[in-house]
């Protein structure tokens, strides 16, 4: 085993040993971007997806992170898993999934997913919640069974070169294992706490 895939290796370990918790939402990760002018912004969004080839999400390239993500394909997330007290940072380059996969993503969603991404413009300004409701109430209404995937509906893979795990400990000396991808070549270090 090379020392990326034992990062990832490590990544899948913590994120199962979250999911094994059964507590909800263990998915959520915190996902950083900037825009043009180089400011940043965090939000939190879901993994639905890991692998050697990186970490899937979806979102609605009309949102802020969306087009932070066009003009600036560079991310960095963080997922902190209390339970477990673990914690896994990723930095990278981000790139476009295929239709296909975005499709897929789309239609595995509940029905009220479909319906709220369908008919939400993510960040736009809500001008009343209740006039948000009516309109979803009357697009499922009127939307026969299968929803149609929207054109701004977009998935993205974040590649990582850099990987770090943090695991905290009692004593306060927290393990943390830096692997970052250099000139080609995956090293990796050990952090002091």
């Amino acid at each position: 085993m090379n020392i990326y895939e034992e990062a990832i290796q490590s990544i899948t370990a913590a994120y199962q040993r979250a999911l094994d918790t059964g507590r909800r939402n263990m998915n959520a990760m915190s996902l950083a971007t900037v825009n043009s002018d180089g400011h940043p912004s965090i939000r939190t969004v879901l993994l639905k997806g890991l692998s050697e080839e990186g970490l899937l999400f979806f979102t609605d390239e009309r949102s802020r992170k969306g087009r932070d993500l066009a003009v600036c394909p560079h991310a960095s997330v963080c997922m902190y898993w209390e339970p477990i007290e673990e914690q896994i940072r990723v930095d990278g380059r981000v790139e476009r999934l295929t239709k296909d996969l975005t499709e897929a993503d789309f239609l595995a969603r509940p029905r009220q997913g479909q319906l709220l991404i369908a008919n939400s413009h993510q960040s736009a300004a809500l001008q009343s919640v209740d006039a948000f409701r009516t309109r979803i109430k009357a697009a499922e209404a009127s939307t026969s069974e299968s929803v149609q995937v929207p054109q701004y509906w977009a998935g993205y893979r974040l590649i990582p070169n850099y990987i770090e795990t943090w695991q905290g400990r009692r004593d306060r000396i927290h393990e943390r294992v830096a692997y970052e991808h250099v000139e080609g070549v995956w090293t990796k270090q050990l952090l002091e706490p």
